[in-house]
C-alpha cells in the first residue's frame, strides 16, 4: 500500500512541509512498524541519491515552484560521501518517538502508543514533525 506523509522540519529556519509517497508492506501495521518501514523508505532513497552521479541536472519551472513552496529550491544532490545505517536510523528514529523529540499524526490525532495497531485504509494522511525544545527555564 502506498499513503502520502506530511514531514515537516520546526527546527531552525527549515519551517517547511514536504509531502513524500511512501510504500508500506501491509495495510495494517504498528506505529512502530510504520516508523521502521518510512526510515528505510527514506534512508534508501538517500542512499540511491548518494550513489547516482547526474553530470547535468535541470528543474523544470514546476519543480521550482514546488521546492520554493518547501522552502529550498536546490537539486536532489548529496555532497556527503557516507552512506546511511537503516537499522541505526530506524532504531534513532523509534527512540525519537518514544522519548516525545518526534511527534507523528493520523490524521489529526496524535499517535502516543507504539505498540497502537494502525489500518492504513482508515487514515488520510501521516504527519511527522520534529520537535525541538525549548531554551531557557520554565518557573
Amino acid at each position: 500500500m502506498q499513503m502520502k506523509v506530511n514531514v515537516k522540519s520546526v527546527s531552525g529556519k527549515k519551517h517547511r512541509i514536504s509531502t513524500v509517497t511512501v510504500p508500506y508492506s501491509r495495510d495494517t501495521l504498528s506505529v512502530r512498524e510504520l516508523i521502521e518501514e518510512t526510515v528505510s523508505y527514506c534512508v534508501g532513497e538517500y542512499n540511491k541519491r548518494l550513489e547516482s552521479s547526474e553530470l547535468l541536472s535541470a528543474l523544470l519551472p514546476t519543480e521550482i515552484e514546488d521546492r520554493a513552496a518547501q522552502g529550498k529550491v536546490a537539486f536532489q544532490t548529496n555532497y556527503g560521501e557516507t552512506h546511511a545505517d537503516i537499522e541505526k536510523a530506524r532504531a534513532d528514529a523509534v527512540e525519537a518517538f518514544s522519548d516525545g523529540v518526534a511527534a507523528i499524526f493520523a490524521d489529526d490525532r496524535r499517535l502516543e502508543d507504539p505498540e497502537e495497531i494502525l489500518d492504513l485504509t482508515q487514515i488520510g494522511s501521516l504527519t511527522f514533525i520534529k520537535l525541538v525544545m525549548l531554551a531557557g527555564r520554565m518557573w
